[in-house]
This record gives structure tokens, C-alpha cells and sequence, in this order.
């Protein structure tokens, strides 16, 4: 018997032994290596720059129907116990087999009827000529809003991404801080949030989408900037206006403070 050898019978390589692995080893590199399809690749980057700007407006800001109490005024509640009265009056007339306290308690309790009624159709009219203010943002614009981002996103760039999303931050801050208006935060205030979501950003989005894309980032005119410098530029102001108007939303709490701070000043012991 020949003895034991301590060199192995395995032969071990980095590559392929023989024709078949080495084909199929070949494919899966190639497959590897190949590039996505353009439509996949641009389903991916719309999912990222999605991802990137949060959720949409529509569904952070949430739109609540506050039912309107109806107030009860002196008149409403006299007609309203006159209409108890003559209830229990036509009860006991009826306890008592008396036809005239019946129908006595009959017609007082739908005299009482008729005039609650004709009070609260009085009372609604009024209510409804009383000036309310008006919600901030509707839900029409701000569903708008985020399909327009949804469909543009992938042609943005990151700093163009990086300022939407500080926008979008700032209207969803205003719109859960925003109660009404006063000196520090007008009607005009009010206006540009609006049309800064509805016309604004909308229109800058819509003129840059409309330049080729291999185009975006060279100068189209002699001392022009680039479509993509354009587009920050535009994007910047904007955002420099909302955070104005999210300053305001705070000057105007911090004075509903301040007055509270002067009552007590007054009310304060000399």
C-alpha cells in the first residue's frame, strides 16, 4: 500500500472549470451589468425624490367638518316650555275625559310648536349671514399640488427637492397654526399661500418641465443663467416668502400673549 499523501485531490479556482459554468457564469455577469430600462430607472427615481419630499399635503393636513351650534335664545326656550305645558295639559285632559282642556292643551302645545319652529328658521338665517373665515387651503388645490410634484419629481434636481420639501413643511405648519387674520397676518397673506401653491410653484415647475432636458442645465440665451439656475432661483424666493408668512403665524400668537400679559399686569395689585 502506497501511504497517505497530505497533498489534497481537490483542485480549487477563482474561475470556471469547464465550458458549461463558465456560460452560465458569463450571462449572469452580463445581466448583472446591464443597464435598467429607462422606464424602471425612472420609476425608481420618482420613488426616491417621493420619498424624499415626505408625504403629500393632502394628506398631512387634515380638513375637519366643525358642525355649527345653533345658540338658544329667551324666545326659543318660552316657546319651548309653552309647547310642554300645553302637552301636559291635553294629558291630563285626556286623564280626566275633559274635551276642553284636551283640545285647550292641543292647540297651545302646537301654537308653542309653530313658533319654536319659526324661531330657529329665523335664528339659522342669521347665522348663515355671519362672515366666517375662510379655510386657508383647499383640498382641491393641495391634491393638485401633489400631483404635480408626483409627476415632475423626477426630473428635479436635489436642491430643487431639498426646497419643496422646506415649503411643504412650512404650509403644514401654517395651516395647523393659521386661525385667522389680524395685523400680522392679513387677507393678502392668506392670498399668496394660496396662489403660491395653486399658480406659483406650479407655473415655475411647468416652464422648466417644458425645456428639453439635455437643455436644463446650459445657458439657452447669451448672459442667461441655465433652466436648472432659473428653477432654484424661483424655488429660493418662494421659500424665503413662505417662512415670512410662517414668521407672522408666530408675531400673531405671540401677541394674543402680549395681551394676556397686559390684562394681568393690570389686574395686578399696587
Amino acid at each position: 500500500m502506497h501511504p497517505p499523501s497530505d497533498e489534497s485531490r481537490l483542485i480549487s479556482a477563482d474561475g470556471p472549470i469547464n465550458r458549461r459554468t463558465a456560460l452560465i457564469e458569463q450571462r449572469r455577469l452580463e445581466e448583472s451589468e446591464a443597464p435598467a430600462h429607462p422606464e424602471i430607472q425612472a420609476r425608481l427615481l420618482r420613488m426616491q425624490r417621493r420619498n424624499a419630499m415626505g408625504e403629500p399635503l393632502a394628506q398631512q393636513i387634515v380638513f375637519e367638518a366643525i358642525p355649527t351650534r345653533q345658540a338658544i335664545s329667551g324666545p326659543m326656550i318660552a316657546s319651548g316650555v309653552v309647547t310642554a305645558c300645553g302637552a301636559v295639559l291635553g294629558v291630563l285632559g285626556l286623564i280626566e275625559s275633559s274635551v276642553v282642556a284636551t283640545v285647550g292643551g292641543l292647540c297651545i302645545s302646537l301654537a308653542g310648536a309653530i313658533s319654536l319652529i319659526l324661531l330657529q328658521r329665523s335664528q339659522a338665517k342669521k347665522q348663515g349671514l355671519t362672515i366666517r373665515t375662510p379655510p386657508l387651503f383647499e383640498l382641491t388645490i393641495l391634491e393638485a399640488f401633489d400631483r404635480l410634484l408626483d409627476e415632475s419629481s423626477a426630473a428635479l434636481g436635489d436642491d430643487a427637492i431639498e426646497r419643496l420639501t422646506s415649503i411643504k413643511a412650512s404650509v403644514v405648519h401654517i395651516a395647523q397654526h393659521a386661525n385667522g387674520v389680524d395685523e400680522y397676518f392679513t387677507h393678502e397673506d392668506r392670498l399668496f399661500l394660496r396662489e403660491c401653491l395653486r399658480r406659483y410653484i406650479p407655473d415655475t415647475l411647468d416652464a422648466f418641465m417644458r425645456v428639453p432636458a439635455n437643455q436644463r442645465n446650459t445657458q439657452l440665451l447669451d448672459g442667461q443663467a441655465s433652466a436648472q439656475a432659473l428653477l432654484l432661483d424661483q424655488l429660493s424666493s418662494l421659500q424665503e416668502e413662505v417662512a415670512l408668512r410662517e414668521k407672522k403665524i408666530g408675531r400673531s400668537a405671540a401677541e394674543g400673549l402680549m395681551k394676556q400679559n397686559r390684562f394681568l399686569e393690570a389686574k395686578r395689585s399696587r
